[in-house]
């Protein structure tokens, strides 16, 4: 009895000494010990460019925290996680992340869909997880407590659109009340039609026209004359890269020049865009998450161009700033467990410039997530502060142009077109 006994306390001393082990392993956060970040992108297929992108942004920041001392004397460790643009991929990648590699929070991803996977696996094992980029208004809706946005989503870029035309109707005094939309009838393009029902009436404005046309076409012909004969003060547009060069080439054939142009970034922002439409798409505007020419970080961006040999552009200035949003929530919450760094995510409120860090080098000053509700629906854990810049193509290449304040360039008004 006595030698039962005596193995069954030994068997809980052991289980106790495991557990003082967990206990040892979480009081790390004191010690040395790298803080992994996984980061899921495509990094192989189709989409390895955006994810190669994406990638120089969160390797220079972490090589930036690295040097500065890391988060509380710990480097962080980038984990990455392929997801070959596949959202079956994405479930296997991240589950992996978290219980093989032992990562402490997950950045990612770019395509939505798998963003909302991993959000889902994010919640099972209470990892914070935080998008840079997925821009789906959708995946804000679940109430993921686990699951952070930075990025606008698609609503605010449209309603961005409008406030630019607003801005700019009250700096030059002129009329900016008829609204035309032309974009193709896909999701996207839809969604385009959608929100900017929501905002036209918000902003004092009308919708005169609602030209959609089928992605893909040869012939825009039709669809430009109809523009021409809505007479709009301003044109809001959406579509893929050919249509973009096809709709520009179309608007000068047929001598048809609106005196504003805005696209909702997608192929206006693709940078075959400008080669293919030379001197006619001068004057054309396209919402941007951020652009070289901003007045806010530019050291920044002069440092990333020497050791990448290009300008940093959208994704890779947000998957930057995402990455000392991340290191500032393990900083605040003083550990690395899931639930303390989600609520420290939670409390966040950045203003101006990160603690010991850079200035936010995005177009809008201060970071903060919450709750929000557009057209009737409640979204959390957004950015609430979140926006874009508009900017505009003049000598064949986009200059910044809104918000004013962080501007250098005047619109041009009306949209030249040569």
């Amino acid at each position: 009895m006595k030698k039962l006994i005596s193995i069954a306390l030994i068997a809980l001393l052991s289980l106790s000494m495991v557990f003082a082990q967990g206990g040892a392993e979480e009081s790390s956060d004191n010690g040395t010990e790298p803080i992994k970040i996984g980061a899921m992108y495509a990094l192989s297929g189709t989409n390895a460019a955006i994810g190669t992108n994406i990638m120089r942004g969160v390797d220079f920041a972490v090589e930036m925290i690295n040097e500065q001392g890391g988060v509380n004397g710990r480097p962080i460790e980038i984990v990455r996680g392929d997801t070959q643009g596949d959202p079956k991929v994405g479930r296997s990648v991240a589950e992996r992340l978290i219980t093989q590699d032992g990562v402490h929070a997950i950045l990612g991803c770019h395509q939505s869909t798998i963003t909302q996977i991993v959000a889902q696996v994010c919640e099972q094992y209470q990892i914070p997880e935080l998008t840079a980029i997925s821009t789906v208004d959708n995946l804000s809706t679940f109430g993921f407590k686990y699951f952070f946005r930075m990025c606008p989503m698609n609503s605010i870029y449209v309603e961005n659109q409008f406030m630019y035309l607003e801005d700019l109707a009250a700096e030059r005094g002129i009329p900016i009340k008829k609204i035309a939309i032309f974009a193709d009838n896909s999701n996207i393009g839809q969604e385009l039609i959608r929100c900017a029902r929501i905002f036209a009436p918000k902003y004092g404005m009308e919708i005169v026209a609602e030209i959609q046309y089928s992605s893909g076409a040869t012939d825009l012909t039709s669809e430009v004359l109809a523009l021409k004969a809505a007479n709009p003060d301003a044109v809001l547009c959406e579509s893929y890269i050919n249509d973009a060069i096809l709709f520009t080439k179309t608007l000068a054939e047929q001598g048809y020049e609106p005196p504003i142009v805005v696209a909702k970034a997608n192929g206006f922002a693709d940078p075959s865009y400008i080669p293919a439409t030379p001197g006619i798409s001068n004057g054309i505007a396209s919402v941007v998450e951020w652009n070289p020419d901003l007045t806010k970080g530019q050291e920044i961006n002069a440092a990333f161009k020497e050791k990448y040999g290009l300008d940093m552009n959208g994704h890779s200035a947000e998957s930057f700033t995402a990455i000392w949003i991340l290191k500032t929530a393990f900083e605040q919450a003083g550990t690395t467990d899931g639930p303390a760094v989600r609520d420290a995510l939670a409390n966040m409120d950045i203003q101006g410039s990160f603690p010991n860090g850079p200035e936010i080098i995005l177009p809008y000053d201060r970071i903060k997530f919450g709750d929000m509700e557009m057209d009737g629906q409640a979204h959390t854990q957004n950015n609430i502060y979140a926006s874009v810049a508009i900017a505009q193509i003049q000598d064949g290449e986009y200059k910044t142009v809104w918000p004013f304040e962080v501007s250098s360039t005047e619109v041009q008004y009306p949209a030249t077109f040569e």
